[in-house]
């Protein structure tokens, strides 16, 4: 299913149940709370884990070639 528990969310981000926790107090990470329970969006997780991509230099250099070149 789409939704992941606290604990299906940890394996699924290969962290531990408690460093989710704190993820979750400091509002890093998209989560849903009804009553209790925690719930996770997989399809967030996912766009979660991509933002944290490091661009290589050729990403970076086709980047610079794009802004450049709609700028002149």
């Amino acid at each position: 299913s789409d939704l992941l528990i606290i604990k299906d969310a940890a394996n699924f981000l290969n962290l531990s149940v408690p460093t989710l926790y704190g993820k979750v107090s400091r509002r890093e990470i998209p989560f849903m709370k009804r009553g209790k329970r925690l719930y996770f969006s997989r399809a967030e997780l996912i766009d979660y884990i991509k933002s944290g991509k490091v661009l290589s230099d050729r990403e970076i250099d086709e980047q610079t070639d794009n802004f450049l070149s709609k700028k002149y």
